[in-house]
């Protein structure tokens, strides 16, 4: 990422005296005006009556003549304020207010200097701080065509999207600037984000220039300029601004994946170590409509594995009717018993000339953790075809190792709960942080 020099540097700054202050009288009104920096800045403005005065001119020349008068506009720091942002101490230089032509929306940026590190930029857009690099690295820029606007810029291997374009002018300044500020000078502005960073550029008739803003937290500026009352909260999202911690969705993933991953490793020894196997299967007659059945008793069988799943499945070719079977699977050295009942029947028919049908003509009944064993098989039927008695039949088979692949679907659901919230709040947020934007991938383009 651009500016690996700009992560934070907890190396002790080298001890260097600071740059001898310079004072002068103000040229519009007289009063005592301070150079913090002399020689690394071109212009200052008078704290008293708002002059812009060029601090390279022996005769200290006023660039602009009574700039705008302090109304609404106070910086929430003094100037000359030290602060440590990003492992290194800045000095608060400067205070701007710029605005938006187009809606006259208003944002505030600070000068931050450091004698050994250079300036940078402290904003403040919507009560969203951002803190603001020079860079002379150029992006490479991602048009639609030929002459239009910039869609996209790419910068050390990162996408940004366009967010803004307009123009902005200067409302209000004061303090040292590195650069002589005019009265409603104007640039043209585009931005394109990619939390947590932003890519600005900033153009007039004279030159280009790009910076990368990284969001800050309130916390963080709080802390850093250690104020003792709170800033305002915003209500809503920075076009910059995390969504979420992304180290502890980092590790929820991880997590997420292991169990995943575990849980596809228990479903294939389930198929392929645990297959299902038939143990014992057979056949027997019924009279429908006998309401004196016996019960059915099968031969002995036997369940090899210590634990298992058991299977029961019971077929019968019933056609415009039922046939309810119920029992017990019973240990045969233990007499524990596994009840059971399960109801085959099928019907059909047309209705309007279309065809219907409901029901099945198979059934199972799945029996979970049946050690291992001899087994038999106590089975009563009723049945409901009042058409005829001829006698019908039903199949049944017992099989172990059966396997309920709802419960892998079920588990796999749990899984992805976490996952799919995260997303729709993430897709939530997302959209209302677009929502400002000309260039929102949220908005149709007929809207």
């Amino acid at each position: 990422m651009a500016g690996e020099s700009d992560k934070p540097n907890l190396e002790r700054e080298p001890e260097k005296p600071k740059p001898m202050a310079r004072t002068f009288s103000c040229p519009g009104c007289g009063g005592n005006v301070v150079i913090r920096f002399p020689g690394a800045v071109l212009s200052c403005a008078c704290e008293f009556c708002h002059v812009v005065i060029d601090v390279t001119d022996s005769n200290y020349r006023i660039i602009e003549g009574f700039f705008y008068k302090m109304k609404g506009y106070e910086p929430f720091v003094p100037l000359g304020t030290r602060a440590e942002l990003k492992g290194k101490t800045w000095e608060v230089i400067g205070y701007m207010v710029r605005s938006d032509v187009a809606s006259s929306y208003m944002w505030e940026e600070y000068l931050l200097f450091n004698p050994y590190y250079g300036f940078r930029w402290l904003t403040n857009n919507g009560k969203h701080w951002n803190f603001v690099t020079m860079i002379k690295d150029k992006p490479s820029e991602t048009k639609l065509f030929s002459g239009a606007y910039v869609f996209s810029a790419s910068l050390y291997e990162r996408k940004f999207k366009l967010y803004y374009r307009g123009a902005a002018k200067v409302e209000f300044v004061t303090g040292e600037f590195y650069w002589k500020v005019k009265a409603d000078s104007r640039v043209e502005m585009s931005d394109f984000v990619s939390p947590p960073y932003m890519l600005s550029c900033e153009q007039d008739k004279s030159e280009k220039v790009w910076s990368l803003s990284e969001y800050v937290s309130i916390d963080e500026i709080e802390s850093a300029f250690k104020l003792e009352k709170p800033l305002p909260r915003p209500m809503n999202y920075a076009p910059n601004q995390p969504i979420a911690d992304t180290k502890v969705s980092s590790q929820i993933s991880r997590m997420l994946l292991g169990a995943f991953l575990l849980l596809l490793a228990l479903q294939f020894w389930q198929v392929c170590y645990n297959p299902e196997t038939v143990v014992y299967s057979d056949a027997q007659a019924y009279r429908p409509n006998d309401k004196n059945a016996p019960t059915y008793t099968t031969k002995t069988f036997e369940l090899t594995r210590p634990v298992s799943g058991v299977k029961l499945s019971f077929r019968s070719d019933v056609d415009n009717s039922w046939l309810y079977l119920s029992g017990e699977l019973v240990n045969d050295d233990t007499g524990e018993t596994y009840p059971f009942g399960e109801t085959v029947e099928y019907y059909s028919g047309y209705d309007g000339g279309e065809g219907w049908s409901e029901g099945s003509r198979t059934v199972s009944k799945f029996i979970s953790a049946v050690p291992k064993g001899k087994y038999y098989l106590n089975i009563d039927s009723e049945s409901g075809d009042f058409r005829t008695q001829t006698p019908q039949q039903y199949s049944l088979a017992v099989s172990q190792g059966a396997q309920v692949n709802g419960n892998f679907w079920w588990v796999l659901a749990g899984l992805l709960v976490a996952p799919v919230l995260s997303w729709i709040v993430a897709y939530s947020a997302d959209s209302i942080r677009w929502a400002d934007s000309d260039y929102s991938p949220y908005r149709s383009s007929e809207s």
